[in-house]
């Protein structure tokens, strides 16, 4: 019980810093200004070294082996990656913020459905109940002015939950550490970007924020999240993704001065009661977890 407790709160941790890092993509991205090709070449390319310093040097803090290709499963989830990171781009561009996050928070749900599926995970009552407290924040956050956007754009949101909730659901399949797949979906992001951004090359605002956002944030949010599923199952994971919904409209706030409309609040404060609920109400009764995996201790 102790061990299962230690590997609950190691997955509850890595979820929550990944969901925290994450929750400042959108203003950064705000922040450096480039177009969708550059800024899809800059957050496949750049976060690469430090990928493979993780991996070369650092290898008490995880199990990926020196031939992850050998991996049918880590390539599969790298791909899909990569996928989520191009239908994410093609929607911050192409939709409204409102129509993104509220589409985007079908993610818990959709791993939730997939872990049943395709591993056996019946989500229990708390989890169900985290989900729909999810999403009625979420819509609240969104009912005060959501404005339709384009089929693109919320068809490719809808692309993204999916893609999320997939990989997230085949790594806790697999039982093996995922953390570094991201990386190879940064090669997939960038290869299909590069051609275009060469051709329509555009300077973005600032470099200096592009490059944050390249070599920090995504690879440390994508590396915590990725991890945190082989510790918890993939539908609680797939909650700390909604704390960029929360947090980003306060960084905003912070940072560009736009203030929150009460909904915002309403909503915000309904999404992190849940996830705070939820996490803590799992690490009290850890129950018979694990099962499905075998996870080396």
């Amino acid at each position: 019980m102790t061990t299962l407790r230690t590997y609950q709160t190691a997955g509850v941790l890595l979820g929550f810093a990944g969901g925290l890092v994450i929750s400042f993509d959108v203003p950064v991205i705000r922040a450096a200004g480039a177009d969708p090709w550059l800024l899809m070449v800059v957050r496949g390319l750049v976060p690469l070294p430090l990928y493979l310093f993780f991996w070369r040097y650092l290898g008490r803090f995880h199990d990926t082996p020196k031939n992850p290709f050998a991996d049918i499963t880590w390539v599969h989830v790298g791909i899909i990656y990569g996928i989520s990171q191009i239908c994410f781009t093609a929607s911050v561009f192409s939709t409204s913020t409102a129509n993104l996050v509220f589409i985007l928070a079908f993610n818990p749900l959709l791993a939730a459905v997939l872990s049943w599926w395709l591993i056996g995970e019946r989500p229990k009552l708390s989890t169900w109940v985290a989900i729909a407290a999810t999403i009625l924040g979420v819509g609240i956050i969104v009912g005060g002015g959501l404005q339709a956007g384009t089929w693109f754009g919320d068809f490719f949101a809808l692309a993204t939950a999916a893609t999320l909730a997939l990989a997230l659901t085949l790594s806790r399949k697999s039982g093996a550490d995922m953390s570094l797949a991201p990386g190879l979906g940064g090669v997939v992001l960038a290869a299909f970007a590069l051609p275009m951004a060469a051709i329509h090359f555009s300077p973005p605002q600032s470099w200096t924020w592009l490059a944050v956002n390249g070599a920090l944030l995504v690879p440390i949010a994508a590396i915590c999240l990725a991890m945190a599923p082989r510790f918890i199952p993939a539908p609680q994971a797939a909650i700390f993704y909604l704390l960029e919904t929360v947090l980003a409209p306060v960084w905003v706030w912070w940072f560009f001065g736009e203030t929150m409309t009460r909904e915002t609040m309403i909503g915000g404060a309904i999404v992190l009661g849940a996830i705070a609920g939820h996490t803590l109400w799992k690490l009290r009764r850890p129950g018979a977890r694990l099962k499905e995996v075998d996870i080396p201790v």
